[in-house]
């Protein structure tokens, strides 16, 4: 019967977590350009290029960007990721370029700009500057 009871317990906590999918748009040739989903208080989003590939992901909470948001290059490479809380900018943002180098990064604290870095194709530091 205890078995019982937390096996019931935990398929009721998946179901309140379960994604919605609330709203798609597509290209005119039909592919997929963005969607939308909900995920308890979260409302994810993926947007698509043309090709299909990932263009850019992230979350809002209360109406406000929260957690990590990427954006993509059409060939699938990472160009930035960045951190948000409650609406507020947090923690390093990462900047790349296609041939997936770091360019750059911002370092955020308190929804305030802390620090930034850049770097050059080769990946050494080139600036560097504390706020």
């Amino acid at each position: 019967m205890r078995s019982l009871l937390i096996l019931f317990v935990l398929l009721l906590s998946q179901a309140s977590l379960a994604q919605e999918v609330i709203g798609q748009e597509r290209w005119p040739d039909g592919t997929l350009r963005a969607t939308r989903y909900s995920e308890g208080d979260r409302i994810h989003f993926i947007t698509y290029h043309e090709n299909g590939r990932v263009k850019e992901m992230g979350c809002f909470k209360n109406g406000r960007r929260d957690g990590v948001w990427k954006q993509y290059s059409d060939t699938g490479a990472l160009l930035a990721q960045a951190g948000f809380r409650n609406g507020q900018r947090q923690g390093v943002w990462e900047f790349r370029d296609a041939a997936d180098q770091v360019t750059g990064r911002l370092v955020y604290a308190g929804g305030l700009l802390a620090k930034g870095e850049q770097y050059d194709d080769r990946g050494a530091m080139l600036a560097q500057r504390t706020y």
